[in-house]
């Protein structure tokens, strides 16, 4: 939150606000389908004022240029409030009162990342917290989650409890202004069972329970978990809430070491859907051991998809685990400036903050 001369606002960036509204389900396509509907629900309403700037356009196209126009207007003077806005007056305010996230959304798309978004609260502070000691965040969450399920956290299922902690404490560190929005499952506290197999089962209970949360299970990238979850990525009785998906593709898997089957000495081999555990998207600099990157141990052969399962030794898993949990402490204490190779985390992150975008495609 800022204060400055008389007003009080909260204030990010249009990527982060972005991000946020994309783990809510409110994706570009969304927002531009929700708002090209409304535009022209808005054009064949009677009641609509007819102005200049309405009369003969009433198509969309025209009505995205027109917003642009008024944006870059409002760009150019830094200082203009959001009233400033007038341009968009054919049918901003019946538009956006309609859905005004999808709004929100569509606008946010036309600024580049960097811009600053603010949200002015210096009356909201006056008319309804004057004798109130709360925070205007948490009341308007509080009143959210009660609300709409669209409006709950992004739940977060993965293998196991050493995946979902390592994950979680990571996006403190990567993505800071998004933890509030995600819930990994906390296997420790509610003593929930991990294996590729049980987040399997996990995901067919949450259907058939018909949780209204979001929810995403991702799984290890390897020939093992392919393996396991081919019966339910192929379920097409899942609901739209759900998304089965894996770790992505990372370059530095494309030449990984390798013991095994081929021979006794190390090959470099790609190691993307056969052997890519949490472990690998650690870091560079964590799978570094003596010099070297921690080798894939090829293991059993599957049938099913004409391909080996590998994965590090248990021993090198503990240790690139523990060299983690020091890059975690490291950028904690540096004040949440990471340093080191985060480039496997970052692609991890992105899946999660994009798992949707294809709901309304």
């Amino acid at each position: 939150m800022r204060a400055n001369k008389g007003w009080v606002a909260y204030q990010t960036t249009a990527l982060r606000m972005r991000q946020r509204l994309e783990l809510h389900g409110f994706t570009a396509a969304r927002a531009y389908n929700d708002v090209r509907e409304k535009a022209e629900e808005y054009a064949k309403d009677p009641r609509r004022l007819r102005t200049p700037v309405v009369e003969g356009r009433e198509r969309f196209e025209t009505y995205m240029k027109d917003i642009e126009s008024a944006i870059e207007a409002l760009l150019h003077d830094a200082g203009a409030p959001l009233r400033r806005l007038h341009p968009l007056d054919l049918g901003e305010r019946y538009i956006s009162r309609n859905n005004n996230r999808s709004y929100l959304r569509f606008v946010l798309d036309q600024i580049s990342d960097d811009t600053l978004v603010s949200l002015y609260v210096s009356n909201y502070i006056v008319h309804r917290l004057a004798k109130s000691s709360g925070s205007i965040v948490q009341e308007a969450r509080s009143e959210q989650l009660a609300r709409l399920p669209a409006d709950a956290p992004l739940i977060v299922l993965t293998e196991g409890p050493t995946d979902s902690r390592l994950l979680s404490a990571a996006m403190e560190i990567t993505h800071p202004h998004l933890v509030e929005f995600v819930n990994f499952i906390d296997f420790t506290t509610h003593r929930a069972e991990g294996s590729v197999s049980t987040l399997a089962k996990t995901v067919a209970t949450f259907a058939a329970a018909g949780v209204a949360n979001r929810f995403l299970a991702i799984a290890d990238n390897d020939t093992a978990a392919h393996s396991a979850l081919i019966k339910v990525k192929s379920d097409k009785t899942l609901p739209n809430t759900c998304r089965v998906l894996h770790y992505p593709y990372l370059d530095l898997l494309t030449r990984y070491p390798t013991l095994g089957p081929y021979g006794q000495g190390v090959v470099l081999a790609d190691v993307n859907g056969r052997a890519g555990s949490l472990e690998l998207y650690l870091g560079r600099d964590v799978l570094t051991i003596d010099g070297n990157l921690a080798p894939i141990q090829w293991q059993h052969y599957d049938s099913k998809l004409g391909r080996y399962h590998g994965a590090l030794s248990d021993h090198d898993k503990k240790r690139v685990q523990k060299a983690f949990e020091e890059k975690i402490k490291s950028a904690r204490m540096s004040g949440g400036a990471p340093s080191g190779d985060w480039t496997g985390i970052e692609a991890i992150m992105n899946t999660i903050i994009t798992a949707f975008m294809s709901v309304h495609d």
